[in-house]
């Protein structure tokens, strides 16, 4: 027989390629495939080697042939049953993105039960800046321990019905009533910090500074159109309404809404000239609610008007023009 060192050296090992071998338990000759020794070797041994810790993300050791300890690890579950991934001995996790790649946002994600709840990322394929977003629409919360909140960036609607939408919530702390200071310039809807002696005032849309003389209380009206015969109902939020008389002479109903809908609200109502004493405008609460007691409060003349209020129950004239 020849000697094994002078048979070729077969480097296209395949899965029924087999050797000689003696079985350990009885001691007798066998043939073993090149396919059964690998299965063995990955059931025994899963086919790795080196050394790790319980709940550690391995890592390939420095010289590429080996696993052991990342600085990654799994902790918990605490008391609360809450578990954390944790990095030890580290300074920054990076998520680097190629930049021939420009679909998709880099992004970390909170998820509950596989639906969105909270991302924190890069806006790659729109604008390029960077992003908060709460997949609920309930806005952010800002606070420290013992001062939770103590800013909360709102983007709901609020109970009274209207969106606040970027609205700025302070709730203060255990040192002060939730105080805004500024320490620099503050800079009004026009970009300017206005100058020495100028207050902040609304112009309706935004805010802007302006001299004292200029800072007076505006009511902008709702502009009504009244006809003989004719009836509306108040629904809009303007708090003075002007009427104008056209066509001949009757009476004209302008029905008030709920006093119970929006207590404590005021309402003022004036006409010009186009009312005369064969015109008549009658005020008038809702269903059975009452104004001063009555069906209605009635303008009759030139230059009239009158401003009512609720008081949660019913309409009450608190102004009226002799």
């Amino acid at each position: 027989m020849a000697r094994i060192s002078s048979y070729p050296i077969d480097s296209t090992i395949q899965d029924k390629d087999s050797w000689i071998g003696t079985e350990s338990t009885n001691r007798v000759t066998r043939n073993f495939t090149a396919e059964d020794i690998a299965n063995y070797v990955v059931t025994s041994t899963s086919g790795v080697t080196g050394s790790g810790t319980f709940n550690t993300i391995p890592l390939w050791t420095p010289d590429g042939t080996k696993l052991g300890d990342s600085q990654l690890r799994q902790l918990g579950p605490n008391a609360s049953g809450l578990y954390q991934l944790r990095f030890e001995n580290a300074d920054r996790f990076i998520i680097n993105k190629p930049s021939s790649v420009t679909s998709g946002d880099p992004e970390y994600l909170i998820t509950q039960d596989g639906n969105y709840k909270v991302s924190m990322g890069w806006d790659d394929d729109g604008a390029g800046f960077g992003y908060l977003y709460n997949w609920a629409g309930d806005g952010w919360r800002f606070g420290s321990a013992g001062n939770n909140p103590e800013l909360t960036i709102v983007t709901t609607v609020g109970s009274e019905g209207v969106t606040i939408a970027n609205d700025l919530i302070i709730n203060g702390s255990t040192t002060t009533a939730g105080d805004l200071i500024v320490e620099s310039g503050l800079v009004d809807g026009d970009s300017t910090y206005g100058t020495a002696g100028q207050v902040l005032s609304s112009t309706g849309t935004q805010t802007e500074w302006v001299d004292p003389s200029a800072a007076i209380t505006k009511l902008i009206p709702y502009f009504q159109l009244a006809t003989p015969g004719g009836s509306d109902t108040y629904t809009q939020s303007n708090n003075i309404v002007d009427f104008d008389w056209s066509g001949g002479s009757g009476t004209y109903e302008y029905i008030l809404p709920s006093a119970t809908a929006i207590p404590y609200r005021k309402i003022r109502f004036v006409n010009n000239s186009t009312i005369t004493a064969s015109d008549k405008i009658h005020i008038t609460a809702p269903g059975t609610e009452t104004i001063d007691g009555g069906a209605f409060y009635e303008i009759n003349k030139p230059y009239n008007g009158c401003a009512v209020w609720s008081d949660g129950v019913q309409w009450i004239v608190i102004q009226a023009k002799g």
